[in-house]
Formats: structure tokens, C-alpha cells, sequence
């Protein structure tokens, strides 16, 4: 054992969001998306997508048929992040040879203009905004926000009958395998963290977002539709090496578990959570650690 840390590497947040597309296009529910596809408007819809980082999602939807054309926004509180999306989507729509233009506030990808939006979203949904969307779509977001405050306002975003698809929604379980001994101390320690964050001086998501989600949405006059689980698993192939760039993403993962951590022992001691980033650290490199989260997915209409 060891009272030392290994430093986490500098995070690179738009490598860690390339990094999961494909845990994400694996975790997906398929149930919850053709819920998606029933209720997407034919024509040209006006899609928002908050939180929407790289614009990985923007470009999952057209690989997969779910839109084609009209408008679809990106908004994202990061600057810089928004600014590597529009050369990411360059990237993604020449390796599929799709046509691309850049436009003053985004792109235009095939039929479909992409719009970039810098703003946070509780500021963003406290100011007055143009059209509202036929669609809005939150991936991996709602468990980073206080969702009883901020959901009735994300809702008053859609037209009347619009529709919502709020994905990788974190529901209070990960597993790492094989199992430790401080498992269940360092994830009791970690959700309590994330049950405390606050941002903006806002409380910031909690550990079972996924779960209640089923009353926030009902509470706000939106129950869902469509729910199932969408589950990250990440394990290596029988060759030892992890598919894509889901190394990374794990390492990304152990580096967030010690950013939240380190420093508070009033939640536990350094020696104890040194030792286990130490053990889990080798276990990644040997391709051998597995890595399970629990979340869920929800499709559903705001009736406005």
C-alpha cells in the first residue's frame, strides 16, 4: 500500500467525449430510441440538444437514419468545446462523404444546418429564445444539474406536444471487476460527492437522477413514454485491448473518481483511495479491468 497518488494526466474533455461515443452507441436503449423515432415530426424538424459538447450525438442521429434535415443546436456552456465540434462534424461528415459548409454560427452537414449556442443552461433558460424546439435532447446531462428546478423550464423549450429524449441518465450503481475490498467504500464516497456538488452556486445532479426521473417527469406534466436501461460496459476483447478509444475513457473515468476524492478525508482516507486507483490503474493497463454503470433512458411528449 501506498499514501501516494499518481497524479491524473490533464483531461482532455473533448478526447474523453470521442472517446465514449462508442460506449454510448452500445449503452443506447433501443426500446426508448424507437419511442424516438415514433414520435420525431416528419419534414424538417427544429431539434435543440443542451449539453451537447462535440456533437457526437448530432452525428449518431444521422448514421442512424433519425435526422436528416432541418435545424439542430448545439448548446454548451464551453466555449472552446463548441469550437472543436465544428471541426469534428467536418471530419466526421468527410469520412462519410457528406457535403459541409461552414456557416457564421455552425454548419451545414447534408440537408441538416447545425447551430452553435454558447450559453449555461439555467442562464439559457432564464432568457427569451426564438422558435421552440419540435425536439430537445439531453444525453448525459441531467444527472449534472438540479433537475426538479431546472426540468419544468427545459420542458417550456418544446412546442406544445414536442418531443424529449434524455439519455445516460446515472442511476446510482457502477462495478468494477475484478472486485476490491474498498469497492463499496470509494462508490458510497463518490455518490455522496456527486449528491453534494454544487455549480454556479446551484446544486449540481445527484447519484440517482435515472430513478427519479419516472416522478420529475410526471411531476412536470410530462410523464415518459418510453424508459429502459442504458447501461456503459466496458471490458477489453479477448486480446487484451480495449475497443476505440474506451481506454481512455476509462482512465478519464479513475481520473474523476480521484479529482472528487482527493483531498477530503472527512469521506476517506488518501491511503485507501491511493491503493485502489493503484490496483484498478493496473488492472487497465493488463486489459483486464471491467467497468459497469447503471443509467436510464426516457422518451416521451411535453403537452405544453
Amino acid at each position: 500500500m501506498t499514501g501516494f497518488e499518481e497524479a491524473p494526466v490533464p483531461f482532455d474533455y473533448a478526447r474523453y467525449l470521442a472517446a465514449k461515443t462508442t460506449v454510448d452507441d452500445r449503452a443506447l436503449n433501443y426500446h426508448v430510441l424507437a419511442e424516438l423515432r415514433r414520435l420525431m415530426p416528419a419534414g424538417a424538424p427544429r431539434v435543440l440538444e443542451v449539453g451537447a459538447g462535440l456533437g457526437t450525438m448530432v452525428a449518431r442521429l444521422m448514421d442512424w437514419g433519425v435526422v436528416g434535415a432541418g435545424e439542430y443546436v448545439l448548446l454548451d456552456a464551453d466555449r472552446r468545446l463548441l469550437d472543436r465540434s465544428r471541426q469534428w462534424l467536418c471530419d466526421w461528415a468527410a469520412a462519410r462523404g457528406l457535403r459541409d459548409e461552414l456557416l457564421a454560427d455552425g454548419l451545414r452537414v447534408g440537408d441538416l444546418q447545425v447551430r452553435l449556442v454558447h450559453a449555461e443552461l439555467s442562464s439559457y433558460l432564464e432568457t427569451v429564445h426564438g422558435a421552440p424546439a419540435d425536439v430537445l435532447i439531453a444525453n448525459a446531462v441531467l444527472d449534472l444539474v438540479d433537475v426538479p428546478a431546472v426540468l419544468p423550464g427545459l420542458l417550456r423549450l418544446l412546442i406544445p406536444g414536442g418531443v424529449y429524449w434524455f439519455t445516460i441518465n446515472y442511476d446510482g450503481e457502477s462495478i468494477f471487476e475484478p472486485g476490491h475490498v474498498r469497492d463499496e467504500l470509494i462508490m458510497q464516497a463518490y455518490h455522496r460527492d456527486m449528491d453534494e456538488r454544487r455549480r454556479y452556486d446551484r446544486p449540481a445532479g445527484e447519484s440517482r437522477t435515472g430513478r427519479h426521473l419516472f416522478h420529475n417527469l410526471r411531476a412536470a406534466g410530462a410523464p415518459a413514454l418510453a424508459a429502459g436501461s442504458s447501461d456503459w460496459v466496458v471490458s477489453a476483447g479477448p486480446d487484451g485491448n480495449y475497443p476505440g478509444q474506451e481506454a481512455y475513457f476509462l482512465r478519464s473515468i479513475l481520473d474523476t473518481i480521484q479529482t472528487a476524492l482527493r483531498g477530503r478525508p472527512d469521506r476517506l482516507e488518501p491511503a485507501e483511495l491511493a491503493d485502489w486507483l493503484a490496483a484498478r490503474r493496473r488492472q487497465l493497463a493488463a486489459g483486464e479491468l471491467v467497468y459497469i454503470a447503471h443509467q436510464l433512458d426516457f422518451a416521451g411528449r411535453w403537452p405544453g
